[in-house]
């Protein structure tokens, strides 16, 4: 055992991760765009059927248009969900015209704000910029997300946002130790303020690394261990999407579900053949294949370096 390892090891398999997660939980995802979503634990989720989720939608738009093309979604606090590149989330949009979920709009400073709050265990955030706004006009969610109050220092009336706790957080890093001290290169979005705001974590990774290349690197930790409950080793868990200096998203793959996001019975097509008619997250990967997947990888010499048989 690595003399910087603590404890039991909280190392888990998907399906053993995805069944810890009850029907109506709020969740929030990790992932900006086209990278970095726990995409594996998305399609786990749907295979166990898994549903009546609130979703807290920082620009996760993958994992809450598959979720809502799936019909488990009952209620979105969003802040711009769309494709970069592509367009609408057309199963989402779908979904609110036709009144089968419910969306409360946020600027991405008003969400973060509020999970914020959540994680400093604060009553309220203060805000300038949804203030006036139809984001403060309009409010749909089951509790209040804007008010406004008297400044204590002066005659003026602020914005304050209430906080907003995920049950579960989900996140997928570049890699972890056993413990879930977790490191995600490149952006980052706003998983600091996702992990400290749920009430659970669930970590999913790349690589399982020893403690000592944690330690090695413990600048660099974007999750502390201490918050997360439960960890997952999926390698390409982002794909069809990309994760920073590892591998590039498929954009042609993207572009098939986006394609089939058009009509009801093609996403349905798409969900059978790409979800359900799959039995598990390495059966998806022999699906793709290994060309298609090193094809994808950002710096094989890099890669190969740094895997050391794990990856």
């Amino acid at each position: 055992m690595s003399r910087y390892s603590t404890g039991t090891s909280k190392v888990v398999s998907m399906a053993d991760a995805a069944a810890t997660v009850p029907d109506g939980a709020a969740l929030s995802f990790g992932g900006f765009g086209h990278f970095g979503h726990p995409l594996s634990f998305v399609r786990e989720l749907l295979r166990q059927g898994r549903g009546g989720f609130t979703l807290h939608a920082i620009a996760e738009c993958w994992p809450a248009e598959l979720l809502t093309a799936a019909d488990r979604v009952e209620h979105i606090n969003l802040s711009n969900l769309m494709f970069e590149g592509l367009g609408r989330v057309r199963a989402i949009c779908r979904a609110v015209e036709t009144g089968r979920i419910t969306t409360d709009d946020h600027s991405h400073l008003g969400l973060s704000l509020r999970l914020l709050a959540a994680g400093w265990d604060m009553p309220f955030m203060p805000i300038r910029s949804m203030v006036g706004s139809d984001l403060e006009n309009i409010q749909t969610g089951p509790a209040p997300k804007l008010r406004r109050i008297q400044s204590p220092f002066s005659d003026e009336q602020v914005g304050v946002l209430s906080p907003l706790s995920p049950d579960v957080a989900i996140v997928h890093v570049s890699e972890a130790d056993n413990q879930g001290n977790g490191i995600i290169h490149g952006q980052i979005s706003v998983v600091d303020a996702q992990v400290r705001a749920a009430k659970r974590v669930i970590m999913t990774a790349e690589r399982i690394v020893d403690a000592e290349e944690i330690v090695r690197n413990n600048q660099l930790v974007t999750v502390p261990g201490i918050l997360v409950e439960q960890v997952v080793h999926s390698p390409y868990g982002a794909y069809p999407g990309g994760m920073y200096g590892l591998y590039d998203e498929d954009m042609e793959l993207m572009d098939q579900y986006y394609d089939a996001s058009r009509t009801v019975e093609d996403v349905e097509a798409y969900l059978a053949e790409w979800v359900f008619g799959i039995k598990d997250h390495a059966e998806y990967l022999d699906r793709i294949g290994s060309q298609r997947l090193l094809e994808a990888v950002v710096d094989p010499v890099h890669m190969l370096a740094r895997g050391r048989g794990e990856w």
